[in-house]
């Protein structure tokens, strides 16, 4: 499942909780927050964000300038200002952002304008299969290509990562939440808290038990997919609508 990447620029502490609140009950969204327009601009530059919220007034840099910045990056982030003046929409919406929320404002209002910065051409674009790991070794690194990996698990901290020919890479070097980052959907998939998979690598999905599925790849090797992860699976696969 994908996972967008979500900036809080709000300099007002009580208004960054709550909006940070709401936005944790999003599902797939991983979220950091930004205290004044100086850490904001370090942030932008830092990594790709997918959606920003920006309070238009604050102090040194403010909202607009700070948009005017997101929109020069090479993968500019769709932008959410939040104000509470209903006057500036027009600035807002002049300058390109998708949405705007007017202080004090409610978790479906929020709910809404995130979904509607998903949908905006302005979001950042899934990753495509081109990308390569590069997997530390004793000496020097093993490459794969995206389309190399079948499933990843992780225990007791390590990752082992399988590739299409069977061969299973042992690393401390990444988390799971980091790999998943990476790795684009379709075709990857979170399966459990301990495992994802390459969806055109699975040759058979069976119901076992307690609600959850054994996975099983065209290697043969076995993933289970717990129930908690268990419809986004069956959605995937064909077998859910």
């Amino acid at each position: 499942m994908r996972i967008w990447h979500v900036l809080i620029v709000e300099d007002e502490e009580p208004a960054r909780r709550l909006m940070k609140r709401y936005l944790q009950q999003i599902p797939n969204l991983a979220i950091e927050e930004a205290e004044n327009g100086e850490q904001a601009m370090k942030k932008l530059e830092e990594r790709n964000w997918d959606i920003v919220f920006l309070d238009i007034e604050m102090p040194g840099v403010d909202g607009i300038a700070l948009m005017h910045f997101a929109q020069s990056l090479p993968s500019p982030p769709a932008v959410i200002f939040t104000t509470a003046y209903a006057e500036h929409a027009v600035k807002a919406f002049e300058g390109g952002a998708v949405d705007y929320l007017l202080k004090p404002f409610s978790f479906e209002r929020l709910r809404q304008a995130v979904e509607r910065a998903q949908r905006s051409p302005l979001a950042a674009p899934s990753r495509s299969l081109t990308g390569k790991l590069a997997i530390p070794r004793k000496e020097g690194h093993i490459i794969l290509s995206y389309s190399e990996i079948v499933g990843v698990r992780v225990a007791d901290r390590t990752l082992s990562i399988e590739s299409h020919t069977g061969q299973v890479y042992e690393t401390r070097a990444y988390t799971l939440q980091q790999i998943e980052e990476r790795l684009p959907y379709p075709p990857f998939l979170r399966i459990a808290r301990d495992a994802l998979i390459n969806l055109d690598a699975v040759q058979e999905v069976l119901p076992w038990f307690s609600g959850r599925f054994k996975v099983i790849l065209r290697s043969g090797t076995i993933y289970m997919c717990s129930r908690e992860y268990a419809p986004q699976l069956l959605r995937a696969v064909g077998l859910r609508e």
